[in-house]
Formats: structure tokens, C-alpha cells, sequence
């Protein structure tokens, strides 16, 4: 075999193994529970824990290139949804139980 022949059979073992590894370390996180979600342009990544609890907020060099605003939206997007939200989803309402003195005024002012 020549030397460049060898170099391109060696070059493919490598990328064998670095795909080998790739798919081993994505089992691993699939069976700790880990969710990653990136964001739909790919500047934002979150990683989160199995009780959705944020271990790594990721940032692509091209999401120092936006606006702030869109850059603060996306990471929230991306944190919301990893965390265990629906992507994009709205903060969940407050529901307060009703106090004792909220009685109906047509009750008030029966006779």
C-alpha cells in the first residue's frame, strides 16, 4: 500500500472510532435522561437534567452576531423548552383560591 493509501485507510478508522464515540456518548445522555435542545437557526444550545433543571446554556459564535432581543428570546426559547415546556410556550397562569370573603354581591345583598 502507498503512503497516501495508508494515510486515507487511517484517516477512515478515525472517523469510524470518532463516529463509534459519537453514537456510544448519545446513548449515554438518551439513558441519564439528558435533553438537548438547539435552537432552529443553531446559535443556542441547553442542556438539561431529567427533572429539567439547566446544566449548559451553549452559544454559537454567530449568536454574538444578532440583536440582544433576538439572542435573549432565543436562549429563553431554548431553556423554556428543554426544561420541559413546549417550545415557545407561555409561562403557566396563576390560579389564587378563592378567599373566604369573596362572596357573589347578589348574595351580599339578599334580604
Amino acid at each position: 500500500m502507498t503512503d497516501t493509501a495508508q494515510l486515507i485507510e487511517e484517516m477512515r478508522w478515525q472517523l469510524r472510532q470518532i463516529e463509534d464515540r459519537k453514537a456510544e456518548n448519545r446513548r449515554l445522555l438518551a439513558a441519564s435522561g439528558q435533553k438537548t435542545v438547539v435552537s432552529p437557526d443553531r446559535t443556542v444550545t441547553v442542556l438539561a437534567g431529567p427533572d429539567g433543571v439547566v446544566n449548559e446554556v451553549r452559544l454559537a459564535p454567530e449568536a454574538l452576531r444578532s440583536d440582544a432581543d433576538t439572542l435573549s428570546r432565543a436562549i429563553t426559547a431554548a431553556i423554556r423548552e428543554a426544561a420541559g415546556g413546549k417550545p415557545g410556550a407561555p409561562p403557566p397562569a396563576e390560579s389564587h383560591p378563592p378567599v373566604d370573603d369573596d362572596v357573589p354581591y347578589d348574595t351580599v345583598f339578599d334580604v
